[in-house]
């Protein structure tokens, strides 16, 4: 356990069933325009997309939209967002969707007033400028994006998919409400829940936890394990649904201040080479990841046994089989994509977060591990 650690959590928090009514008074308080940034189509034929755009202009706001941001958010899309904010004079942007629309929405608005393009932040340089309030909606239970000062972006032209880091990242205001999540089909139910109980896993064993953030990943996994079988099974089970979008909210808490671990500092490039969802990468990867890390910190693999309620690699197993996921990512990378997939995990904050040490030897065993044999 860290010694010390600053945490970071958003200025507002709304968690749990109706919280998106809270939308319409706390968007009215920080602007008069507001930029709502959305994905391609699953909100709008849920019906949220009217129902956030009703009650922002209940608040008196005006109202553009941006509804097309790609399942992986990239560099061009974050500047698009913002050019359509200064073209429509927006002074506040809401995203709502799950982490992809989110990491757009959260690092357009901290760019918003920066004159450079978002590639250049991407790459290293410090933001300067304050940007404009936002308020993040999460409508997937499992990234808990809605609560971290950081947005994952993709630069394709050097398939490099890492975060942006600042402040004014962070939501202004986070909403929770899992009646936004009735309507999330089997497939994203699994792979974002498993994205939320990797989360908490991983926040759990950071080298930097302290007690804080440890009790908020404890109580997410224990969340995840019990209710995450039923949403599944059962998308309208309002109870599992609110203690899963809990889940991801704690986690999401936890990992922001914590930080995570090798599974995340190996999912960005392995999902870039075999083409999954994240949260299907995730779960891929912890059960070998878990193994090496129970060996190293024993004494947190017993704090974990009890909070998921059985041996932890066992419970995760069992749960790739019951949410019809699969246990292996595909072929052994070839030479370019495991060069790649090292130099990313070597390199990764999340994977300095790590228990056991990230090597490159490291990163082939978890590969040999996940991937079918040739």
């Amino acid at each position: 356990m860290g010694e010390s650690l600053q945490l970071n959590f958003p200025g507002v928090s709304h968690v749990g069933r109706g919280t998106v009514n809270a939308l319409e008074p706390e968007a009215a308080a920080r602007g008069s325009r507001a930029l709502l940034v959305t994905g391609r189509k699953a909100l709008r034929e849920a019906g949220i997309t009217e129902r956030l755009i009703s009650l922002l202009q209940a608040g008196s706001l005006e109202v553009e939209l941006f509804e097309e941001v790609p399942p992986e958010p990239d560099l061009a899309t974050v500047d698009a967002v913002r050019e359509r904010a200064r073209e429509g004079g927006c002074d506040i942007l809401v995203e709502a969707g799950g982490g992809s629309v989110m990491d757009v929405g959260k690092v357009a608005a901290a760019l918003a007033r920066e004159e450079a393009p978002a590639a250049q932040f991407h790459r290293g340089r410090e933001i300067a400028r304050r940007g404009l309030p936002h308020i993040a909606i999460a409508t997937t239970a499992g990234t808990g994006a809605e609560v971290t000062r950081n947005g994952v972006i993709t630069d394709p032209e050097t398939h490099v998919k890492k975060s942006i880091r600042h402040d004014g990242v962070m939501p202004t205001v986070s909403i929770t409400d899992p009646e936004l999540t009735l309507t999330c089909p089997p497939s994203v139910t699994a792979a974002s829940g498993m994205d939320a109980l990797v989360q908490a896993i991983e926040s759990f064993f950071s080298v930097h936890a302290i007690a804080t953030t440890e009790a908020l990943s404890l109580g997410a996994v224990r969340l995840a394990v019990s209710n995450l079988p039923a949403a599944f099974h059962d998308g309208q089970d309002i109870a599992a649904r609110s203690a899963m979008s809990e889940a991801s909210y704690m986690a999401g808490l936890a990992l922001g201040s914590a930080r995570l671990g090798a599974v995340h500092g190996l999912a960005h490039p392995v999902g870039l080479c075999y083409g999954l969802p994240h949260g299907v990468v995730c779960a891929v990867l912890m059960p070998p990841v878990l193994e090496t890390n129970e060996r190293t910190v024993p004494e947190k693999h017993e704090r974990l046994r009890e909070a998921m309620g059985g041996d932890p690699l066992d419970v995760l197993r069992g749960l790739l089989g019951e949410l019809d996921l699969p246990r292996s990512l595909g072929p052994y990378p070839d030479a370019d994509w495991e060069g790649r997939i090292i130099d990313y995990a070597v390199s990764s904050g999340s994977g300095k977060a790590n228990p056991t040490p990230v090597d490159e030897d490291y990163v082939r065993d978890v590969l040999r591990a996940v991937c079918d044999a040739s």
